[in-house]
């Protein structure tokens, strides 16, 4: 009960209580009155007789003068003088009364008169009195006014303490974790000090959190991020790199060697400071360039060579991108000590399984040989990988696609994620899936980034949106369901408006067992923009999760923010974080920053036994990955 509707009750109670004590009480009084007042009648009759008996021969004619004018206005039904043997004087009624007749009795003794006594019966108090609610028109009044009162004293006491009503809601939203549901302003609490105190706890709370997302951000900055020019540095990229040459889903990639020959001769010259200011705009310009690439990335390789991974990419792309980047490159200001600066880019496309020493080794070798052919130049390390081959057109995949939207053929595998090995999954990710024209089953990392340039993300996620809504609501489920959906179509309006009209056609219960997962990096390029789709999300009951957590260095401000419940780790940083401390240290520093609220973080990519028993022991809640299930074809029935 709400401290108002108790504090109203009590009052409610106190005033009624005392109303019906005043009225008890003036009741009884105001009945003992009258008995008072009628023995004080019987006491003056009693009294009046005493003093008028005589013996018997001269009495009855004396008493029978003035005795029945007194008993009748002292309205006596029955009086008689007797002793222990007769009766010497009757008057009033001959007859009993009957059973159903309320009387009073009295027996008093003549002192004046040894062994005489007198006996009077006459109606108790008020008996001839009329209670209708005209005769108690005064009290009703009373009655009705004490009400009228208490009616708006509570409805001011409500108004008054409507403050601390607010105070407590706030209070219960923010011990329930759901303070983002607050509705009133502040400043309407009361008391006020109580409000005001609670804000600037709740102040120095977010700012406490904001600082301990900034210490995460610093600590994975110094182990995965470049300190003098702020982008990843060799760790960081290996890291990347091995992750992609183990996703099955990358079907070709490419990496580019950009190597500034003369930036060891700068530094010479001019000092460190110049030379790091050159690679600081060099660095501005790649980082223009792979913003035009999803899913690209770029690093410090060694000290004057940069590294640029580009996903997706056949090698025809990736010439094109080494001519781009050397465009850019010949733009930057160059200190006059440099007369003839040279820009050398060695490049290598791989696929999915290649070793990643050998995958380096072959960078690094053409980019030797774009230096050995003097000038600025480019060279690749060809292996076929064309656009037929690796089955790339954006033509031919919009023919694909929407051949398969409308046969409504996209497949979802499902793998298990488990908080023990060997256990029953606690929930399971759908996993898209199609075939191209060759039979060959392709995973979702492969077709979306081509659905997303065709324009056909958004009816992509719909078709697996309907597909995982209606595995929801199979009966012999028996666990939660995960699926991923991409921020591009959470932020089109016309599709979230479609999504929250299909969930709250289900029941909340059904929905919280559904959860949606979100890639980190949308996150973190659209962080304001996510905030009200994704809140609409958590009402309807659905859980949240975001996923590829590590893949770059940004804040994680959003995990409290969004009141994710799941952070999923990207494989780069699960694969063989047993032999690497840094990464060790990366995920402790995630598992930190979950501290404090629900948030559960897993780890995506486990495939073996050494893997998993170091993340149990950081502290990490379930795992996700070979080592556990491999994916299968997931039938509704």
């Amino acid at each position: 009960m709400k401290f108002t509707n108790q504090f109203i009750t009590t009052i409610t109670l106190c005033v009624l209580a005392a109303v019906l004590m005043v009225l008890i009480g003036a009741g009884l009084s105001f009945y003992q009155m009258g008995i008072a007042y009628q023995q004080r009648q019987v006491d003056a009759v009693v009294r009046m007789v005493d003093e008028s008996w005589q013996p018997e021969s001269t009495a009855q004619p004396n008493i029978d003068r003035w005795l029945p004018a007194l008993l009748d206005t002292n309205e006596l039904i029955v009086f008689t003088v007797h002793d222990q043997h007769k009766e010497y004087y009757r008057s009033g009624l001959t007859q009993p009364l009957a059973s159903d007749e309320i009387s009073e009795q009295y027996d008093r003794a003549l002192t004046s008169h040894d062994g005489l006594f007198v006996r009077l019966v006459l109606r108790p108090p008020f008996y001839h009195i009329d209670h209708s609610l005209a005769a108690v028109s005064g009290l009703t009044g009373a009655i009705m006014l004490v009400f009228a009162g208490l009616l708006l004293s509570l409805r001011w006491f409500r108004r008054q303490l409507r403050g601390a009503e607010l105070l407590e809601q706030r209070g219960r939203l923010i011990l329930d974790g759901r303070l983002s549901m607050l509705q009133h302003s502040p400043k309407e609490e009361w008391p006020q000090a109580a409000s005001r105190a609670l804000d600037k706890l709740m102040a120095d709370l977010r700012e406490a959190r904001k600082e301990r997302s900034r210490f995460d951000t610093f600590i994975r900055a110094n182990v995965f991020v470049d300190r003098n020019i702020g982008i990843g540095n060799r760790v960081f990229f290996d890291n990347r790199l091995e992750a992609a040459l183990n996703d099955s889903a990358s079907q070709s990639a490419a990496l580019l060697l950009v190597e500034l020959q003369d930036l060891e001769h700068i530094n010479h010259k001019l000092g460190h400071d110049r030379g790091d200011e050159l690679l600081s705009s060099a660095s501005v310009y790649l980082g223009h360039l792979i913003r035009r690439y999803p899913g690209a990335l770029q690093a410090r390789y060694t000290g004057n060579t940069f590294a640029l991974m580009f996903p997706n990419t056949v090698e025809s792309e990736a010439q094109e991108a080494a001519r781009q980047v050397l465009k850019l490159l010949r733009r930057l200001h160059w200190p006059d000590v440099v007369k003839e600066p040279a820009v050398y880019i060695g490049g290598v496309c791989f696929r999915f399984g290649e070793q990643l020493h050998q995958i380096e080794e072959e960078a690094e070798l053409a980019l030797r040989s774009a230096a050995l052919q003097g000038g600025d130049g480019y060279f690749m390390y060809y292996k076929g990988l064309t656009e037929e081959s690796s089955g790339k057109g954006t033509v031919r995949w919009r023919t694909l696609l929407g051949r398969l939207l409308e046969q409504d053929a996209i497949l979802l595998d499902r793998q298990g994620i488990y908080s023990a090995a060997e256990a029953t999954p606690e929930s399971i990710e759908l996993l898209a899936r199609i075939h191209d024209e060759q039979g060959r089953e392709l995973a979702a990392g492969h077709f979306l980034p081509m659905a997303e340039k065709c324009g056909l993300l958004q009816d992509l996620d719909r078709c697996i949106m309907l597909q995982s809504l209606t595995a929801l609501q199979d009966a012999d489920r028996k666990a939660v369901l995960a699926v991923n959906l991409s921020v591009a179509s959470i932020l089109n309006r016309s599709f979230h408006r479609w999504l929250v009209f299909e969930l709250i056609q289900l029941p909340r219960p059904l929905l919280h067992e559904l959860v949606i997962e979100l890639s980190e990096a949308g996150v973190g390029r659209h962080f304001l923009e996510l905030v009200k789709p994704l809140r609409a999300l958590k009402a309807l009951g659905c859980r949240l999760a975001v996923d590829h957590v590590g893949q770059d260095v940004v804040s994680t401000q959003y995990i409290k923010d969004y009141d994710l419940d799941y952070l999923k780790l990207h494989p780069s940083l699960v694969r063989d974080i047993d032999k690497k401390s840094v990464n060790q240290m990366a995920v402790r520093s995630l598992l930190g920053n979950c501290m404090g609220n629900h948030t559960r973080v897993i780890a995506v990519g486990v495939e073996t036994e050494a893997e998993w028993t170091c993340l149990k022991q950081l502290g990490v809640h379930a795992g996700q990955g070979y080592y556990f299930s491999c994916p299968e074809r997931f039938q509704l029935t």
